[in-house]
C-alpha cells in the first residue's frame, strides 16, 4: 500500500524511519489519537493531592469482665464497653506467688490512662497488680490478649 506515488513517498517515509506498512499504520493511528486529544481536550487530569486520612471510629470498643480466670473464663460481668476516641482498653492482672491470675478487663478514658502499664503491690498481702493498655477494638478480649498484652 502506497500513500503517495513517486519519489515523494520514499522520502517522507524514509524521514520518519518507517519502512513497513504496519509501522506506517501505527504512526498514523498515534497521530490521530494525539490530534483528537488536542482538539477535544480529553487529557487525563492527575490529582497530585494525597488522599485524605482514613476516618477513625468515634468509639473504641473493649471487652469488659469484672472477674476472670484463665481456667474458667469470665465469671462476672462479661460485656462490651465503649470509650471515646483516644482512649484505651485495659486488663488488670492480680497475681500472687502461687501464680494465681485473676483478671479485670475494662475501658479507660484518656484522663485515666496514667495507670496503663504499671506493676504495684496490692492492698492484700502477697498479691501484686499488673496493668496493660491497648488501643485497638477488642484488643483486651481473651483471644487477642496474648497478641496485644504479652
Amino acid at each position: 500500500m502506497h500513500l503517495m506515488a513517486g519519489p515523494a513517498s520514499r522520502r517522507s517515509l524514509g524521514l520518519l524511519g518507517l519502512h513497513s506498512t504496519s509501522q506506517t499504520l501505527c504512526m498514523v493511528l498515534l497521530l490521530v489519537l494525539v490530534m483528537k486529544s488536542l482538539v477535544f481536550g480529553n487529557f487525563a487530569v492527575v490529582n497530585w493531592e494525597p488522599p485524605p486520612p482514613p476516618q477513625l471510629p468515634k468509639y473504641l470498643r473493649c471487652y469488659r469482665c469484672l472477674f476472670e480466670t484463665k481456667e474458667l473464663g469470665c465469671l462476672l460481668g462479661s460485656d462490651t464497653c465503649l470509650a471515646p476516641r483516644g482512649s484505651s482498653c485495659i486488663t488488670l492482672h492480680i497475681k500472687n506467688s502461687s501464680s494465681t491470675d485473676i483478671m479485670v478487663s475494662d475501658c479507660r478514658r484518656k484522663e485515666q490512662m496514667n495507670d496503663c502499664s504499671y506493676t504495684r503491690t496490692s492492698p492484700v498481702f502477697g498479691f501484686w497488680i499488673y496493668s496493660r493498655c491497648c488501643f485497638l477494638d477488642f484488643c483486651n478480649d481473651p483471644h487477642s490478649r496474648a497478641i496485644y498484652n504479652p
